[in-house]
């Protein structure tokens, strides 16, 4: 217990030490303006340093799920279920990568819910799922058909349990011919939507040109600060999503309280790559966007305190291994509540710090109403 409580001490210390203004900087955010040139600078790093080719990534990701999955369906035997296995963990990642982001195009036709129905408190999804598989519904076998049922049966949970799921073993063989069939319509469905994004993106008439050209007939983004906006909410209600929807409700208050069947692609064992993905995406997305060069000279440090604490968040990921359900009651546990810790302090830094040093407003939940 000594040595438990002088490791969360530590902790602490490194965690004042990040979040603090070096000796002789202001000690707290002082509201001010971000250089609207300089902003829009930003805004257009981050959408072609990241978003971009993160869209354009899990679309050439999820077409290539969608081939395994035909050929899955085709040849049924281990190697192509294997196969199958390895391009969704890929598809995984490069969604996770981009996940947060959220706003645009994503979040359009319910394309965001459609992609992951996550969190999902009342189990409705694996109701459904199972509900289709059982009774062999001819309507989720096309993605046609499937795009127009309830987001929770078409999208990447949906196919983890396809794949991962109770009986998923009968894809190696023809008794798993509607499963598969099911799998592949979803898989087709997930790559249409992708194309979709990736293409309203790369329109130098549509998004893009909004965030980088604002004008007051724009009503989502009339000024720099608007579109800056976006960016900056993308670390604000991502880091949110992460500490509240991810780690919290798994890892709970105490070993007692954990519930780890809580956790995301946990069936497939994903858990952890998923999450590193989230905290690479931003840590990218941060670097990029060259946002850090906006802040003012007394706030510079903040910057540094962000780039300090993401370098945790990656040693702390970098140190758990899988499956995260058995690591929330045992040694591993601190880790994962210190990433708790660590998740918070962004939040806080680019939430309470950084956006008012650049005249952004804060205090906004992405979560209000869930």
């Amino acid at each position: 217990m000594r040595t438990h409580i002088k490791r969360l001490a530590a902790l602490g210390l490194a965690l004042c030490f990040a979040a603090g203004p070096a000796a002789g900087q202001e000690a707290g955010p002082v509201t001010g303006t971000a250089d609207p040139a300089a902003s829009l600078t930003v805004v257009r790093n981050a959408i072609d340093g990241f978003i971009r080719p993160g869209y354009a990534a899990f679309r050439q990701q999820a077409d290539a799920t969608a081939s395994a999955m035909a050929t899955l369906c085709d040849t049924p035997g281990t190697e192509s279920r294997q196969a199958a296995e390895e391009r969704f963990g890929d598809l995984v990642r490069a969604w996770s990568l981009i996940e947060l982001v959220r706003f645009g195009p994503v979040v359009e036709e319910n394309r965001l819910e459609k992609i992951l129905f996550f969190p999902d408190r009342r189990g409705i999804a694996l109701r459904q799922v199972q509900a289709i598989l059982g009774t062999e519904d001819p309507t989720a076998t096309s993605a046609d058909s499937l795009a127009d049922k309830s987001v929770a049966v078409q999208g990447l949970g949906a196919l983890e349990f396809v794949l991962y799921g109770t009986d998923a073993e009968t894809l190696s063989t023809q008794d798993g011919a509607f499963r598969c069939t099911y799998g592949r319509a979803i898989a087709q469905n997930l790559a249409s939507i992708a194309a979709s994004i990736d293409a309203a993106w790369a329109d130098e008439t549509g998004i893009a040109a909004r965030l980088t050209a604002p004008a007051p007939e724009n009503t989502a983004y009339r000024s720099p600060t608007d579109s800056l906006q976006a960016i900056v909410g993308t670390f604000v209600h991502g880091l949110e999503a992460s500490r509240d929807l991810r780690l919290n409700p798994a890892v709970g208050g105490s070993a007692a309280e954990a519930k780890p069947n809580l956790f995301l692609f946990r069936r497939s064992g994903l858990t952890l790559d998923s999450l590193q993905g989230n905290f690479d995406g931003l840590r990218d997305l941060f670097a990029t966007s060259g946002l850090a060069k906006l802040l003012p000279a007394p706030q510079a440090y903040m910057g540094v305190s962000i780039d300090f604490e993401f370098a945790n968040a990656d040693r702390t990921l970098a140190g758990l291994s899988e499956p995260l359900t058995d690591a929330v009651a045992s040694p591993q546990r601190q880790a994962l509540t210190y990433l708790q810790i660590v998740t918070g302090s962004l939040q806080d830094l680019f939430d309470a710090q950084l956006s008012p040093a650049l005249g952004l407003s804060s205090g906004f939940s992405s979560l209000d109403g869930d």
